[in-house]
């Protein structure tokens, strides 16, 4: 008797633990995007001059308000114009490439919230069953992952990280692998428009 009751009082400190650790990961992940965009938002602020530091928060809060976008607000920091003096290539990447990293993360690693608004609104939840299993049948043709990336790539209104992390966490893709698209098609967008202004591809003309 004792031994029985040696283990289920163990196994309740077990799920106990558990289910805090639960909360723990889910505050670390809510947290911690936070704390990146603070710290890499005192480098930038750092470096910068003050002419070059009031067009760069400009233009970064420009860049979450639509019809703004890559194709508009990369040039605009890489040139000298009456928002103030050109911003270095790397602060203007850098930027576009957190900020939708960091987006995509606040938005993907907390779906839990956005699903329990969805479950507890019929309609909602049965167009989420259907988007579902429309998803199951994508990825089983290895189709889903690529559109997704492809849809994050095309730098058009309304395909940036925050709708691609949207429309991914929809389709039931894990958070994880949802960043990973918005990361991946962030670099490679982002790489091309600041090669494309800066001139890197004449010779192609």
């Amino acid at each position: 008797m004792k031994i029985e009751k040696i283990l289920r009082e163990a196994s309740e400190q077990i799920f106990k633990i558990r289910h805090n650790l639960a909360y723990l990961y889910r505050f670390i992940a809510f947290i911690t995007p936070f704390l990146t965009i603070a710290f890499y938002f005192a480098l930038i602020w750092d470096y910068l001059s003050p002419q070059q530091e009031a067009k760069w928060g400009a233009l970064t809060l420009a860049y979450f308000v639509p019809p703004a976008g890559k194709e508009s607000v990369i040039p605009l920091m890489l040139t000298d114009n009456v928002f103030g003096p050109a911003l270095p290539a790397w602060v203007a990447g850098s930027t576009i490439i957190i900020m939708d990293v960091i987006s995509s993360s606040i938005i993907a690693y907390n779906w839990w919230f956005a699903e329990f608004i969805i479950k507890h609104v019929p309609l909602l939840d049965k167009g989420y069953v259907a988007l579902q299993k429309k998803a199951r049948e994508f990825k089983r043709r290895r189709l889903l992952t690529i559109s997704l990336l492809i849809f994050m790539i095309i730098p058009f209104q309304g395909t940036g990280g925050i709708s691609t992390t949207i429309l991914a966490r929809l389709l039931g893709i894990k958070a994880k692998k949802t960043v990973i698209i918005v990361f991946t098609g962030s670099i490679i967008t982002t790489t091309i428009w600041i090669m494309w202004w800066l001139g890197f591809f004449k010779f192609i003309i």
